[in-house]
């Protein structure tokens, strides 16, 4: 039986870094700045991947917009359109 607890990490990660654009709408950040500096403190040793993770899921929302910069990384920032929704889903 496979284990939800990796699912798990990235709904809570999801939720933190919505929180983050919920208060900072206008913000825009790296896979690498986003795990950095906008989730608190206990998420700071979460691994890479389960936060790259929570992304794909947000963009695969319609939640966040997700575009290249340079030649591999990619920026990501808040879709306003949908803002009053994701305020909902915190909720």
């Amino acid at each position: 039986m496979k284990s939800d607890r990796p699912r798990r990490r990235s709904d809570t990660v999801s939720r933190a870094i919505l929180h983050y654009w919920v208060k900072c709408p206008d913000a825009k950040d790296t896979l690498e700045g986003i795990r950095t500096w906008w989730l608190p403190g206990d998420f700071v040793n979460w691994k890479t991947v389960t936060v790259q993770e929570a992304l794909d899921v947000l963009v695969s929302r319609g939640w966040v917009t997700e575009r290249k910069c340079g030649s591999s990384k990619k920026l990501y920032g808040l879709n306003r359109d949908r803002l009053k929704e994701i305020q909902d889903f915190l909720r």
